[in-house]
């Protein structure tokens, strides 16, 4: 089949987070499965490096009322044929979504001229689809142009509505749904972004089956739940999967010590060469790692004071890393000054220290208040970091308890800090078990969460939608 990713980042281009690494992993394997596949993303300002070809297409259409008009340049030496989308005033800014503090105030526009650009950009240049693929709220709105306006154009081209965190969803004022044409006949259908791609797509998906059963009712689906429950079989959840080639502890390039499930001892001395870096003692207690969106989302309002009671009573450290919300960061930094020697939070991101982090840990503390799916707890399960984590979303769909049969981690319910408490204090006591911890740790590493599993789930969607 033709197969069009309409997304907004792809990992090796350009990346906030877990969706980039979702589509470039999919279009991978997808292209493996024999299917000819393009990709479409904005040429933000930070992608003016990337080299393009000389040539390039004009793309016209008329949005809002107004004549409108890009250049979409194809990209040189990439893995999966892409194409990027060029429009200094909407996407030459430094950064894809936002100033740093707060989200740009014409997004909506932003990503609306984005879809409009890329359906027409099909039209102009006959490679005409038969799947489009759109992730998350920036491509929402293509399925409903795709009904709207360009089903003559472009009759056999189905979409499938790939939600990567429902959480975010673009709403659209009256101003934005005039200036986007955007007139659907339920006014929940109009709401935002999210929305349209829910109630348009000729399918729509989540990353994972935990997540999708979550989002049939609220407050997980943020107000959408009907929307949800309407789609009925036409809704389904396939998680996502690991990029093992980047993700393996034997090959790692940013390891200076590799190791494996049989030879374990070169994570010992992962161990000890992050903490000589960061200052942290060199004892037997155990180390607790995190890497992160600093945010309301990944637990963060109860795995503060949780942390701060913990470290006071227990014999533990915890290095983490994270960028994002301000207050928060603010009191991580202060946990910083309260138990030196125990406690280090590198504020920012580094791909590096992300891989370093993962192998030196004993945990990977994943407290989400939701999460549709998770990557760390799938990576930390391979690098044999045993992963702690609210039982939610993706989370519940791959780490087992230690109360379950064959366990890979620790897992608590409640998002509270007793239940987290509870959850850190069983994986000291664990801690304290060799032989049991290494059995936990070996049979995580064990598992395997690969694209090549999901991207068959995904091709039996993309075929019942064959034309």
């Amino acid at each position: 089949m033709r197969v069009l990713f309409l997304c907004s980042e792809f990992e090796g281009v350009i990346k906030t987070g877990g969706l980039a690494d979702a589509s470039r992993g999919l279009a991978l394997q997808m292209q493996k499965l024999g299917h000819e596949v393009k990709v479409l993303l904005p040429r933000y300002g930070s992608l003016y490096a990337v080299p393009v070809e000389d040539n390039w297409h004009s793309v016209y259409f008329a949005l809002g009322g107004h004549a409108h008009g890009c250049a979409v340049r194809t990209a040189l030496n990439s893995e999966v044929p892409l194409s990027l989308i060029e429009h200094h005033d909407y996407f030459g800014r430094p950064r894809p979504y936002d100033d740093g503090q707060h989200a740009y105030s014409d997004n909506a526009q932003r990503f609306a001229f984005f879809c409009k650009a890329a359906l027409q950009f099909c039209v102009d240049t006959g490679w005409v689809p038969d799947l489009i693929h759109g992730h998350d709220w920036q491509t929402g709105i293509a399925a409903y142009y795709l009904k709207q306006f360009y089903q003559q154009a472009l009759p056999g081209t189905k979409m499938l509505f790939t939600i990567h965190n429902g959480a975010y969803q673009q709403s659209l004022s009256a101003a934005d749904r005039a200036q986007t044409e955007v007139y659907p006949s339920s006014s929940m259908a109009g709401s935002s972004m999210l929305a349209l791609g829910l109630a348009y797509a000729d399918k729509v998906n989540t990353v994972s089956k935990g997540y999708a059963t979550e989002l049939l009712s609220e407050p997980a689906a943020n107000g959408l739940a009907a929307l949800y429950q309407a789609r009925g079989e036409d809704f389904s959840g396939i998680l996502n999967g690991c990029d093992y080639e980047q993700w393996d502890p034997a090959t790692d390039i940013y390891l200076t010590t590799k190791y494996s499930s049989s030879k374990l001892k070169g994570k010992s001395a992962c161990k000890t060469e992050l903490r000589q870096r960061y200052g942290l003692e060199q004892n037997t207690t155990p180390l607790f790692v995190l890497v992160s969106r600093i945010t309301e989302q990944k637990g963060f309002a109860y795995l503060l004071p949780a942390l701060e009671q913990w470290l006071t009573e227990a014999e533990a450290q915890v290095l983490m890393m994270g960028t994002g919300d301000q207050s928060y960061v603010r009191r991580l930094s202060a946990l910083n000054d309260k138990f030196p020697g125990r406690f280090v939070f590198v504020e920012g991101f580094d791909e590096a220290l992300s891989h370093q982090l993962e192998a030196a840990g004993d945990f990977f503390l994943m407290p989400s208040l939701f999460e549709p799916c998770g990557l760390n707890q799938i990576y930390s399960l391979r690098y044999g970091t045993v992963p702690l984590v609210r039982l939610t979303g993706g989370l519940k769909d791959t780490v087992r308890d230690l109360t379950e049969s064959e366990p890979t981690g620790i897992g608590f319910v409640e998002p509270t800090v007793e239940a987290l408490l509870e959850a850190l204090h069983r994986a000291l006591a664990l801690y304290q078990q060799p032989a049991r911890f290494k059995e936990v740790q070996q049979r995580g590493m064990q598992q395997r969460f690969g694209w090549a599993e999901s991207a068959v789930q995904y091709q039996e969607l993309y075929q019942q939608l064959r034309p």
